[in-house]
């Protein structure tokens, strides 16, 4: 089996029956809707047309909405016909939603609270650079420094300047309502700078009546990567979004940050996703390139749980064949055994459920066992065993679809959704039975089942057993 799970974008390339179906079949584990784009109406009918396909493919898929956050975009342009900007031509920002031009472009952002002469934006991914030579009112006079075409609505970065905003906008509130009415599985915050940001968005999921939907925090920002410790402690997952980031910092930092990242979140069980630019070249070719396998297959080895795909299957000409490569290089990288894990004491791994977990770990690998089962409630054990990377594929038997969704993201954990019911103890005769019957587990293989009730409360639902098929 494959470890490293897939997250894949649905876009206009992609959002259709068929093409969902294809991409969960090409081992896609993870669907995220991106609601910078789109509407309620056309997310809510690409989530129905993923449940689907996902329950005529016999396997959990969870859906996570990226939330928008407070992206700073150029306005419209008149006539909606992109610019062409050359090396040394002055340009003015102002602040408004007044059309652009050759030599004024707008933005809804009041960047003139922030930004100061001397300053660099980054218009457009990186591929416009503009120098700020003043600050007249509501206006920025600037000078382009790298040239090229500019559309409407593109990003501004703005490297070394904290600007004054927080990770949830009211558009982020409205799209995390309806996130919450229709049932996503996680939600990813945009830009996030502090803890209370994800404070605020773990509230705003109470208040929608979702406490249970999982969030992730997205790295972009320089001012996270310097937080991570306290970020790490008030979120479920982490991605590394390294297309903002990469504007934000250094270029050459960003893979001692993507380890970094990995390595803490590893030790607190906390899921890791890498993001932005993977097989970026698959949006245009059927094959990636060389540097961008290496990148993957060392992404795999840095221990991260998932790796994600945004334009490749958003909007690409192979989103199918873009999923299909990347679980043939995730594959191959798996060949080399994982490291294993030293974790920390946090809230998620209490000392007494930790060394049952590791126990179990220890007990498959010295037993050769093809599994470790892990009867789970709420998610925790199963994710305390993927931190700890077993060779051993992990399942994770429970009575909740929606637990069964969000361990999809973890890695090495294939979720079993079965009859469990109270008495746990009991309960493992079924679980072994499902296993056989879904031809999980080979008759006669040696399983280790292990189950953990919340602070040991429930004596016989704490066990650690070596079985037979």
């Amino acid at each position: 089996m494959r470890h490293t799970k897939i997250v894949a974008t649905v876009g206009p390339s992609s959002d259709s029956d068929e093409m969902i179906r294809a991409l969960i079949a090409g081992g896609t584990d993870v669907v995220r809707l991106n609601f910078s784009h789109g509407t309620h109406e056309t997310h809510g009918a690409a989530i129905a047309r993923i449940r689907s396909a996902a329950e005529q493919a016999g396997r959990p898929v969870a859906v996570m909405q990226d939330l928008s956050g407070p992206k700073i975009r150029t306005g419209e342009l008149n006539n909606h016909q992109p610019i062409e900007l050359k090396a040394g031509a002055p340009l003015r920002i102002a602040i408004g939603d007044a059309p652009g031009d050759q030599s004024v472009i707008s933005t809804a952002y009041d960047l003139t609270r922030a930004v100061s002469a001397g300053n660099t934006l980054l218009l457009d991914d990186g591929h416009i650079q503009l120098r700020v030579e003043s600050v007249e009112g509501k206006q920025l006079r600037t000078t382009v420094v790298d040239g090229g075409t500019l559309g409407e609505h593109k990003g501004i970065n703005v490297p070394g300047v904290v600007l004054p905003s927080g990770a949830l906008t009211p558009k982020d509130i409205d799209d995390l309502n309806f996130g919450a009415r229709i049932g996503v599985d996680y939600v990813a915050l945009s830009f996030v700078q502090t803890a209370e940001d994800l404070r605020r968005a773990r509230a705003a999921l109470v208040k929608a009546g979702a406490p249970r939907t999982l969030l992730v925090a997205k790295l972009e920002r320089p001012e996270a990567v310097a937080r991570i410790d306290d970020i790490l402690e008030a979120c479920d997952a982490v991605m590394v979004a390294r297309g903002d980031l990469g504007l934000e910092l250094p270029l050459e930092r960003v893979p001692r940050v993507q380890k970094e990242v990995t390595r803490k979140a590893r030790a607190r069980a906390i899921p890791v996703i890498v993001a932005t630019q993977v097989l970026e070249s698959m949006r245009s070719e059927p094959r990636p390139t060389r540097a961008e396998v290496s990148d993957a297959a060392n992404a795999v080895d840095d221990g991260v749980d998932a790796i994600m795909l945004a334009g490749e299957t958003a909007a690409g000409k192979f989103p199918v064949r873009a999923v299909q490569t990347l679980d043939l290089i995730i594959r191959d990288a798996e060949q080399m055994p994982p490291e294993s894990t030293a974790l920390e004491e946090t809230h998620l791994l209490s000392g007494p459920g930790r060394a049952l977990c590791e126990a179990a770990v220890t007990l498959a690998e010295r037993s050769d066992a093809a599994a470790i089962v892990a009867v789970t409630r709420g998610g925790k054990t199963a994710r305390v065993l993927s931190a700890l990377r077993p060779r051993a594929p992990i399942h994770a038997a429970t009575d909740s679809a929606d637990i069964a969704r969000q361990l999809a993201l973890a890695w090495g954990v294939m979720p079993l959704v079965c009859e469990v019911g109270t008495d746990v103890a009991n309960a493992v005769d079924r679980i072994r039975e499902a296993l056989v019957t879904r031809r999980l587990v080979a008759p006669s293989s040696v399983i280790v089942v292990v189950s953990i009730s919340p602070n040991l409360s429930h004596g016989p639902s704490n066990f650690l057993k070596l079985q037979r098929i």
